[in-house]
């Protein structure tokens, strides 16, 4: 890609279009200069965010090398990473893709996804997975699969002041369309909202609800846990790493003061009508 600066130098060295420009844009031409540099200094300053994140979730003492094309799609991303959790995820792609041969180019593909994903359903994943890691902290849970089925149940009056989406409609709006997104990308799956009524005569009525407010239920996937992993600089380990005691999962208390620990419960935890 081509910096705008460059392009701009360009012109500069061109009497005759420059002049063309001067005639067509006026004390515009000046304006666009200006912001054309602060931009760039913005883009090299997220840039450098990325790469110091990175270089804290993972041992840079030892030989190692993270694969070329991977660098340059971060840092490529990294650009435009002006929201904190954009940055967040990816310098943890960049961390876990550092190998002692710099051969392994497996993170262009998480890169890819966080690249896809708003701000917004980043947010989203991170409040899920961040739920689901305390809910299996310490557990056994060699066979992930066992887990990722049981549905999260979480209320939207604990979501979405974490989130930061506002509240009342619109909040609500952000909230699901991040949601469907992320079901969408196979981040979670089965995800459905509503009120404790709502629920009533479908598979989930023999449970009692909280009726405190609308309920957001998921279920969670290997992908998933995954994406969380990569985005902490996990990402050489297995998806059952999420329950790992031993390992660091920052809340990332900057950026995300509540998020990481938004109270959730199991589905199956839940009491049934009947009892």
């Amino acid at each position: 890609m081509t910096e705008p600066l460059v392009i701009a130098g360009a012109i500069a060295s061109a009497p005759v279009v420059l002049d063309a420009y001067k005639r067509l844009l006026g004390p515009s031409l000046d304006l666009m200069g200006d912001g054309i540099k602060r931009g760039l200094l913005n883009r090299r300053s997220n840039i450098h965010r990325v790469a110091e994140r990175a270089d804290a979730k993972t041992n840079t003492h030892g030989p190692g090398a993270v694969p070329p094309r991977v660098a340059a799609d971060v840092f490529d991303k990294a650009q435009w990473a002006d929201d904190e959790f954009v940055a967040e995820y990816l310098s943890g792609v960049l961390a876990s893709s550092r190998s002692e041969d710099g051969r392994d180019d497996r993170g262009i593909v998480w890169t890819s996804l966080v690249g896809r994903l708003s701000s917004d359903s980043l947010r989203l994943h991170y409040a899920i997975y961040s739920a689901l890691r305390a809910k299996v902290l310490g557990k056994d849970v060699e066979v992930m699969s066992q887990w990722i089925q049981k549905y999260l149940v979480l209320n939207y009056y604990d979501l979405l002041p974490g989130l930061e989406f506002g509240f009342g409609q619109v909040g609500i709006r952000r909230l699901l369309d991040a949601a469907y997104v992320l079901e969408r990308e196979g981040l979670i799956s089965g995800m459905t909202h509503g009120s404790a009524e709502h629920f009533t005569g479908q598979p989930f009525g023999m449970y009692s609800l909280p009726n405190f407010g609308d309920i957001f239920m998921t279920a969670t996937t290997i992908e998933g846990c995954n994406l969380f992993l990569y985005g902490h600089g996990y990402g050489d380990t297995w998806a059952s790493a999420i329950a790992d005691e031993e390992r660091d999962f920052p809340i990332w208390p900057d950026i995300a003061p509540s998020l990481g620990s938004i109270p959730a419960v199991w589905l199956d935890e839940l009491p049934t009508r009947s009892s």
